[in-house]
């Protein structure tokens, strides 16, 4: 059996990530494991998680998408 791709959502609209998920999750293939409601979570959640993808929504408190991009890149992460 092959693995499931563990994917990440980074989104602050609670219904569009609860939407998506819900879809993900009915795949055979793919399974969500985390879904951070701002930048600084997502980056925490990517560290402790290690998904495979990352679904990163632009512009969310605390921390926008770009930011937690160039967060994780200064990040030394080994999978």
């Amino acid at each position: 059996m092959k693995e499931k791709l563990s994917i990440l959502i980074a989104d602050d609209n609670q219904e569009f990530s609860h939407t998506l998920s819900s879809y993900i999750n009915s795949q055979e293939d793919m399974e969500v494991i985390a879904v951070a409601k701002d930048g600084n979570e997502a980056v925490d959640m990517m560290s402790n998680t290690m998904p495979d993808v990352v679904l990163l929504d632009v512009i969310m408190p605390h921390l926008d998408g770009l930011g937690v991009l160039e967060k994780i890149n200064m990040i030394k992460i080994d999978k």
